[in-house]
């Protein structure tokens, strides 16, 4: 086969990420991490995607009418990170469309499915995917599928090595993504900026009254999950990197010192809440403003973006941590794994090398914003000051730990992070009989386990009543079994009183945040019908929900439409209006929102 001269039909990658969070029109080009697999605790942290799921991600490649078809096809099946989505959708249909015009009787098919780089790891571990490609956002991904893989699989049939074959692909920094006026109050750009000025401002009572903002309110931070988000993850390693005060080979032993411990759980102590998207957080910043976040942990390509919305209330700058901090290299990864031939390796080969060439990589940073794997291209627009970012940073660069230290770390953060208390709003009304309730009680307590054990729980049941007095909120650990006994006991009858039910919900936790701003305050609503028996009206309740952040202590509403008789418009109007995030559902995919839910806290 002459691989040279291969030419391939057009093809798109999947464009969706499956049931989960409304990222509005701005975050569509750019889609966070799902998961992180965590090598010694694989199965526990992170649950196995369906392949019916990863199928709703995939397009069929598509078809030029009137064009000869080749003698021979080869596909390629490629899993990367969504964080470079647009990218390599753009890239795989000019791929598909050079080797088309060039002929000849062989032809690569590129499907592409976009998935967070730990979700992935699980799947390929498990079974569920079998790739002849990856590419995860970080290289940090690597040796924790090496890990993975052998600990399930051992070596077998050689492929003890299966990560080996990697190179980067396109890069981005790590950054702080800051307001300019915020910033500005800072010290940035004349005076280097990090993470102990984020310790400062999430330790002082007095905010950013402190440098003589008091119309700021409290200092807001928003970094994803990083159980599910390679952003999180790095940002908790990066935390930990700043508070031991190094930059090479942090240890088990310097995670457990005191004062390490101490610099995580102050600068945690000012998360809004956490999230599964390092997307969603830049989509929400430009929508809901300052007032919703003061700052939150992107990628540099994330904040030249933002540039691109007319609207936004002020400009973003990426601030590069004193300190130090990551970059993305976006490494694509040719497995060897048992499910891939030497003439998959081969096509694979062809098809990097075409992503590596200078016209595309010239592309991925004019287009994109991203930074050129190749160090012989120049570094140009639309990296310049005038996107808020510096091409001239990172100045310092932090080691990759090894997969046992960022199993520690992550450890280490769940003991120190900022714990929530959920009230738990649950619909109950006759429409839900049979497999719909069936499948949502499964979902709750499948959302129950995946909860720490110190946060803080409690369920309202209701049908077009809504109880009196609502129960009070209990740690989840002691707890566990008994909350899901009350969710297994649950029937449907009666009609819907939505509106009611959320006013009294949201009073209730209004009233707890402002006893103990310490904490993440949610209110998660699950309905699968229209409100019929309210005595509120609509315009009334999302007035109610308006958050007020002068004290920090915001309950933040998530809503979950549950199937075809849910009014995901209304439902999603509610979750702006408190703040939260919207998702769809049906009985099929309602444990899979509820675990998309669980990495918010």
């Amino acid at each position: 086969m002459d691989l040279a001269s291969i030419s391939c039909p057009g093809s798109r990658p999947g464009l969706g990420v499956g049931p989960g969070v409304g990222l509005g029109p701005w975050a569509r080009r750019r889609r966070g991490s799902r998961s992180i697999a965590v090598v010694l605790a694989l199965a526990a942290l992170l649950p196995a995607c369906k392949p019916a799921e990863n199928e709703a991600r995939r397009e069929p490649a598509a078809k030029v009418q009137n064009e000869p078809q080749p003698a021979r096809t080869i596909r390629l099946e490629l899993v990367y990170g969504s964080e470079k989505q647009a990218w390599l959708v753009d890239a795989i249909e000019s791929f598909h469309r050079e080797q088309r015009a060039k002929g000849g009787d062989t032809f690569i098919e590129v499907h592409g499915t976009a998935m967070g780089s730990g979700e992935s790891i699980t799947d390929i571990v498990q079974g569920t995917l079998q790739p002849h490609m990856w590419s995860p956002a970080s290289d940090v991904y690597r040796p924790l599928l090496q890990d993975a893989w052998i600990a399930k699989h051992g070596a077998v049939g050689g492929a003890s090595d299966i990560a080996e074959d990697a190179r980067p692909l396109v890069l981005s920094p790590v950054v702080i993504a800051m307001w300019k006026p915020m910033a500005e109050a800072l010290g940035w750009p004349d005076t280097p900026v990090g993470w102990s000025d984020i310790l400062a401002m999430s330790t002082n009572p007095r905010g950013w009254a402190s440098v003589d903002h008091p119309e700021w309110g409290v200092f807001k931070l928003g970094h994803t999950h990083p159980e599910f988000s390679n952003s999180g993850l790095l940002a908790v390693l990066a935390e930990s990197y700043a508070g031991v005060g190094t930059i090479r080979e942090l240890t088990r032993e310097q995670l457990d010192a005191p004062k390490t411990r101490a610099f995580v759980q102050q600068i945690e102590s000012s998360i809004v809440h956490y999230g599964k998207s390092t997307g969603f957080f830049a989509s929400k910043m430009m929508e809901r403003g300052p007032a919703y976040l003061s700052a939150a942990v992107l990628y540099e390509n994330l904040v030249i973006d933002s540039y691109e919305q007319a609207e936004r209330p002020f400009d973003l700058v990426a601030i590069y941590p004193k300190e130090g901090t990551f970059w993305i290299d976006n490494p694509l990864v040719i497995l060897k794994a048992p499910w891939v031939t030497d003439e998959h390796r081969q096509a694979a080969t062809v098809f990097r090398d075409y992503l590596l060439s200078k016209p595309v990589q010239t592309r991925a940073m004019a287009e994109h914003g991203f930074r050129p794997a190749d160090p012989s291209i120049a570094i140009t627009a639309p990296i310049v000051p005038e996107r808020g970012v510096d091409p001239r940073q990172p100045q310092t660069l932090l080691s990759t730990p090894t997969s046992d230290v960022i199993h520690h770390a992550l450890e280490m953060w769940k003991q120190t992070k900022k714990t929530v208390d959920i009230l738990f709003v649950f619909d109950r009304s006759g429409s839900m009989k049979g497999e719909a309730l069936k499948q949502a009680k499964q979902g709750a307590r499948d959302f129950l386990g995946l909860l720490d054990d110190r946060d803080r729980v409690s369920i309202l049941m209701f049908n077009h009543s809504v109880p009196d007095r609502v129960a009070a909120l209990e740690a989840v650990g002691p707890k566990r079994q008994a909350l899901a006994k009350q969710i297994e006991n649950t029937f449907a009858d009666g009609g819907t009183a939505l509106y009611d039910a959320i006013a009294a919900a949201y009073q209730k936790l209004q009233r707890q945040a402002l006893q103990d701003p310490r904490r993440i305050f949610a209110l998660v609503v699950l309905s699968d019908g229209v409100d019929e028996s309210s005595r509120i009206k609509l315009e009334d309740l999302q007035r109610r929900l308006t958050p007020s952040s002068e004290m920090g202590t915001v309950v933040r509403l998530f809503t979950i439409a549950y199937g075809a008789g849910a009014d995901p418009k209304v439902l999603q109007s509610i979750a702006e209006a408190g703040g939260g995030a919207f998702f769809s559902g049906d009985p099929a995919t309602i444990r899979q929102v509820y675990r998309d839910l669980a990495a918010f806290f």
